[in-house]
């Protein structure tokens, strides 16, 4: 009997039933096995991160819904309604699709090596295990709104669930939406001042900073169970999606994208107007109509990171297409071209050390303990820091690219994850 017609060691769903190579490897994925579009999604996506955290470094304002300066000027109204409408709640829950997508991925090509599922759940627990611990030590060393502890916790609940067949996916996605619906509601209500610290702990000094965050860590750690089932619902469409390989396959999914575009995209624009005019004190609501417009800002939020979602796919799609009608051949799979498009997948394939690295950046320019451009800022001057720092991290990332390297923190996380080097395991040869 040969190895691929063997059953597996245990039951799975039939979305991820797969034939098994015919050399079980239970290592990392191959340079040449990743996706185009779920990279350049994230390149694009680490741009939005950077433009939402940076306001996490306003100090000495009053601020306001999606935490703005309530007497911002008017280039910082500019800034604060176009980052309202199209970055504020749409760019997370998209690398959160995108975080559980690529979960799925890994998944199925551990499957596709022949690796057991138990083994394969082993490594999938591990790597979320440390990506926890690089967010804790994210949060004492550089920056207290940190994400990847939740994605960590995140990561664990996929692996414990990834057997689980479509239906009980999105059953559970649906039962923890509520969770999701009553956090997003936060966000339209005022914010007051982030760099108020606690009595005794001045956040303006870099000892005070330093013990800040370690409380931060601890407020962190116990809520990071409950942000992650928060993500629970993102992280479902995200397999969804995944299981159905509408990435892999581009051009065959194109109608799909050209609907998630043309009705995410729009809705997600739509659904944010309301908060966003209260942001930049058009009009202020109170308390209660706030709460309900931060709802209405988060779950619009959902279909405008789908909308971006679709919009990759619909370009990759595209891109494909036109290089299938200029080589003759008919091509299933992305193909990458042109520099800016390479520029973006390179972050994205780096997206780890992106995302640290736009803390190692913006701490030493924006901390009042250092340079201290962040005191008093408005969001015009933090954006403008937080594009350049994005695109810095694309220099770094289109240099480790040429140079044919991982970004250091995917490499130290492989590392930890799978070990020295790719175990191979024993397969029963033909005859």
């Amino acid at each position: 009997m040969s190895p691929a017609s063997e059953p597996p060691p245990s039951p799975a769903p039939p979305e991820l039933r797969v034939d098994p190579a015919p050399v079980a490897y239970s290592g990392p994925t191959r340079s040449e096995e990743r996706l185009l579009a779920p990279d350049l999604a994230r390149g694009l996506a680490l741009l939005g991160i950077a433009l939402a955290n940076c306001v996490y470094y306003i100090g000495g304002r009053d601020l306001g819904p999606l935490a703005r300066p309530v007497d911002g000027t008017a280039g910082d109204r500019v800034v604060d309604v176009l980052v309202g409408l199209l970055v504020d709640n749409r760019a997370f829950p998209l690398f959160t699709i995108l975080f559980a997508y690529g979960f799925t991925v890994m998944i199925r090509r551990q499957a596709a090596r022949g690796v057991p599922y138990g083994r394969a759940r082993s490594l999938l627990l591990r790597r979320s295990l440390w990506l926890a611990v690089f967010g804790a030590a994210h949060v004492v060393l550089l920056f207290e709104g940190d994400i990847l502890l939740s994605y960590g916790c995140l990561g664990i609940v996929l692996a414990l669930l990834f057997a689980a067949r479509d239906t009980t996916l999105t059953v559970l996605g649906w039962s923890l939406a509520v969770v999701f619906v009553v956090t997003a509601g936060f966000d339209g209500l005022p914010q007051g001042s982030l760099d108020a610290g606690l009595p005794g702990l001045d956040p303006g000094t870099f000892l005070g900073a330093l013990l800040w965050r370690v409380v931060a860590l601890l407020a962190l750690v116990l809520g990071a169970p409950f942000v992650a089932a928060t993500f629970v619902p993102l992280a479902v469409i995200g397999t969804l999606l995944g299981r159905r390989q509408v990435l892999e396959r581009p051009v065959e999914n194109l109608g799909l994208f050209r609907r998630l575009t043309l009705v995410g995209l729009p809705a997600g624009v739509l659904g944010a107007v309301p908060l966003v005019l209260a942001a930049v004190q058009v009009w202020q609501p109170p308390w209660w109509a706030l709460y309900l417009l931060g709802i209405l800002h988060g779950v619009s939020g959902v279909a405008g990171a789908l909308g971006f979602f679709g919009a990759v796919g619909w370009f990759v799609a595209n891109r494909t297409r036109a290089f299938s009608a200029a080589t003759g051949p008919v091509v299933t799979g992305p193909v990458v071209s042109g520099p800016v498009v390479r520029a973006l997948a390179a972050v994205g394939r780096r997206s780890l050390t992106c995302y640290l690295l736009q803390s190692v950046l913006f701490v030493p320019l924006l901390a009042p303990w250092a340079l201290g451009l962040g005191v008093g800022a408005g969001t015009l001057r933090v954006s403008l820091i937080a594009v350049g720092v994005w695109l810095v991290t694309v220099v770094v990332a289109v240099a480790l690219e040429r140079a044919g390297r991982d970004g250091p923190a995917e490499w130290l996380l492989r590392r930890l994850s799978y070990g020295r080097r790719p175990e191979p395991l024993p397969v029963r040869l033909p005859g």
